[in-house]
């Protein structure tokens, strides 16, 4: 601790202090408690990411507007009526989902395309491609901003997704696609650039294989087959634009049915 810090605090501060670390267990509520904190007040609207909540009671602690993404939780935590989390930005991980949590920290910190595609295999070769494992890769995708790395995730999602990951999925690489478009226009104020950007990841998805990419690319190849016949009918040339490959993305959403 630095001296500056030591300085502001009381005496009973740094008692406090001194039996938090002096304390021999790490369950969350026991060191709330010797650190003197009120949980049903002292952690509201705090950054409490990535903790580890095993065994811990968590019954009249209130988390209210509070940041408990990644905190692990196990069946000896116990969280009930009384726990408030009103506002909060929630995401439990279950003890035995932190190796992959691990692993999925990798392909999120990876600083290339190739890191991220080989942490991925190691995902792929460890757990498979469970439905668990989809949902923390779609998750991770719904991160991201550079199209390298949403199409990293698109390569290592299955073919064929179940509805609730396919919305998703779509929804995000629309995003990611137009934040791609705006940028490599606004370089050059040119459109050409961004027909460029367009064939570019267009060269990627054709060389998917059975996967969300390849996927994709079956739906632009369908529509822009459609396109041509039609512009061979009224007598003008069919060209990829950045447009069809979000309208190849989002005729992939699955039918709404009728109320």
């Amino acid at each position: 601790m630095s001296r500056i810090v030591e300085d502001y605090l009381t005496e009973r501060e740094h008692q406090l202090i001194s039996d938090v670390f002096d304390c021999n267990s790490d369950r969350f509520d026991i060191l709330v408690r010797i650190a003197g904190l009120d949980p049903s007040n002292d952690l509201r609207f705090s950054d409490l990411r990535n903790l580890n909540f095993c065994g811990a009671d968590l019954r009249g602690f209130d988390f209210s507007g509070s940041d408990l993404r990644g905190c692990v939780i196990d069946e000896a935590t116990l969280i009930d009526e009384t726990t408030l989390l009103e506002g909060t930005t929630l995401q439990w991980i279950s003890e035995r989902d932190i190796p992959i949590v691990q692993l999925m920290q990798e392909v999120q910190s990876a600083g290339n395309s190739p890191d991220r595609c080989r942490a991925l295999e190691t995902i792929n070769i460890k757990f498979g491609k469970t439905d668990h494992v989809i949902s923390f890769v779609v998750n991770a995708a719904a991160d991201v901003k550079a199209t390298q790395a949403f199409l990293d995730y698109a390569e290592f999602l299955p073919s064929n997704l179940p509805s609730h990951h396919l919305i998703k999925i779509v929804d995000i690489g629309v995003r990611v696609l137009r934040r791609k478009f705006a940028k490599a226009k606004a370089r050059t104020g040119r459109e050409a650039t961004t027909i460029f950007a367009a064939s570019t990841i267009t060269e990627r998805l054709a060389k998917a294989d059975r996967s969300f990419a390849a996927d994709w690319f079956s739906s632009l190849a369908e529509m822009m087959d459609t396109d041509i016949v039609n512009n061979r009918l009224a007598g003008t040339t069919a060209k990829l634009s950045k447009e069809d490959l979000i309208r190849a993305l989002e005729r992939m959403k699955p039918a709404q049915k009728a109320d």
